[in-house]
């Protein structure tokens, strides 16, 4: 029996076949851009199941209904090979075909029990904890990462197991991980990417924005998501540091535009506009600009983790007639929704797509009811903690606006306990404290506020002096691509 480079089981596989999936498998823990060949010797293999199996899972990944088509024309090609295949390669087939069918549960199942079984299988892996960030499970997040860490010495294995540990609040642990991932490759971006969740959780966004600035140069060469997303990172610190002109420009020319038709690249933009304008940023006219990609996915629903964000920025910039349509269909799908997903459909995806709304036509009331409605149900919406952040400030500031100073006050504390060095939700703070009678609370809260201002503003003077003075290394926010 032939075997890969990771002495995994192969039915009928030439060394070409091996080869191919090899390099895939590098190319797609290391975020790499270059699928062209494999999806090519995918397209002309004849025997081996695996390589049709795995451009399906690519393909799934996409989440467009173009991508999900593909996946469905490589998986008939595969089951048509699989007559003599492997027990892994059966439960490939069994996680990609149910995946294609809707039944996200299944081919989760499926995955982890690859990974259970065969825990060398590092693209099962990859696509099991695809299922359960999905599905905002970080418990089965940090599960399958454990599981491939007792079985791999792996740079690659070092990062997914870190990103497990993050999501579960275990920071320091996730942190010396990933560091650990990039003492041995410090190009590995999704390495990056769990440390700058670890320091955005604490608010060290100074150590953030060094950080990711001493590594952006190994970003070129990552696919789409990877390239946007830890620039989108960068700019999330940008901002807690008052430092928002420089998000904006980091949003012209890393973060949007790299591939616009890519829903990882859209959720990134909305999301960035977003905490500008909760920031006070006037984005001009870059909501119609994103609606125009936006339109054309109201109905797909491969992820209501996506959804949410096409429907906001749709609603920001005003396309009423998108929105109702997108909103009616929404309901329609969590009224088809499998027992499993009902909660993520009906209980958070219709309540806060509709509080999304409102929030965006300016009716801070209902959008703070209906907000309020999904908020306790949004993990299984998916995406990480950072991520669903945003729908956090977006009820926090319907409930300021509507005047619900106790409910927000009680949000605005909790996110000082957990990251006491942003500025901006101090003077939140102060403003509240104000509205309520609290006159020391609010002027310490203001003191605070500025004192830290003032520090990083000194900071970010000191770093714009080095960048333009000889013999020092310029630094890469607002370059071009």
């Amino acid at each position: 029996m032939v075997r890969d480079g990771q002495g995994l089981e192969l039915s009928d596989a030439g060394e070409g076949a091996v080869a191919a999936l090899d390099f895939v498998r590098q190319e797609w823990l290391a975020f790499g851009n270059r699928f062209a060949p494999f999806i090519e010797a995918a397209d002309k293999e004849e025997k081996c199941p695996m390589l049709p199996l795995v451009a399906a899972g690519l393909m799934l990944t996409m989440y467009s209904q173009e991508s999900h088509a593909a996946a469905a024309r490589y998986c008939a090609r595969a089951k048509a090979m699989a007559a003599g295949a492997t027990p892994r390669e059966q439960a490939w087939l069994i996680g990609i075909e149910s995946w294609i069918a809707g039944d996200l549960d299944r081919s989760a199942q499926a995955f982890e029990g690859i990974v259970a079984q065969w825990p060398r299988d590092l693209l099962a892996a990859r696509l099991a904890q695809i299922h359960a960030f999905n599905r905002g499970d970080a418990e089965a997040l940090l599960r399958i990462g454990a599981e491939i860490a007792a079985a791999n010495d792996d740079r690659f294995v070092l990062a997914m197991h870190a990103f497990g540990l993050e999501e579960c609040n275990r920071l320091d642990e996730a942190e010396a991980l990933a560091r650990r991932a990039v003492a041995i490759d410090r190009r590995d971006p999704w390495a990056h990417h769990a440390i700058a969740h670890c320091l955005e959780a604490r608010g060290r966004m100074l150590e953030g924005v060094a950080f990711l600035e001493s590594v952006a140069d190994t970003w070129e060469g990552c696919n789409s998501f990877m390239y946007t997303h830890n620039w989108w990172h960068l700019a999330l610190f940008l901002i807690d540091l008052d430092r928002t002109d420089e998000a904006l420009a980091l949003y012209d020319r890393r973060v949007w535009g790299v591939w616009k038709e890519f829903c990882e690249d859209q959720a990134n933009a909305v999301s960035l506009l977003a905490r500008l304008e909760l920031r006070g940023v006037d984005v001009g006219s870059r909501w119609a600009e994103l609606a125009t990609y936006l339109k054309p996915r109201l109905h797909e629903h491969f992820s209501a983790f996506h959804d949410v964000h096409y429907l906001y920025g749709l609603a920001r910039a005003g396309e009423a007639s998108a929105v109702t349509e997108m909103l009616a269909s929404l309901e329609d799908r969590a009224e088809r929704a499998k027992p499993f997903e009902r909660e993520t459909w009906a209980g958070c995806t219709v309540p806060l797509a509709h509080g999304l709304a409102a929030h965006a036509r300016g009716d801070s009331a209902e959008a703070a009811r209906l907000l309020g409605q999904a908020m306790p149900h949004l993990r299984t919406l998916g995406g990480s903690i950072a991520q669903r952040a945003l729908f956090g400030a977006i009820h926090l500031d319907a409930l300021t606006r509507s005047g619900w100073n106790d409910a927000a006050l009680a949000l605005l504390q909790a996110d000082e306990r957990e990251r006491p060095t942003v500025a901006a939700t101090k003077r939140a703070l102060a403003e509240l404290y104000k509205r309520v009678g609290r006159t020391e609370q609010a002027l310490a809260a203001e003191y605070q506020a500025e004192q830290l201002a003032r520090r990083y503003r000194a900071t970010a003077t000191a770093t714009a002096t080095a960048r333009t003075t000889p013999g020092t290394t310029p630094g890469t926010i607002g370059e071009t691509a």
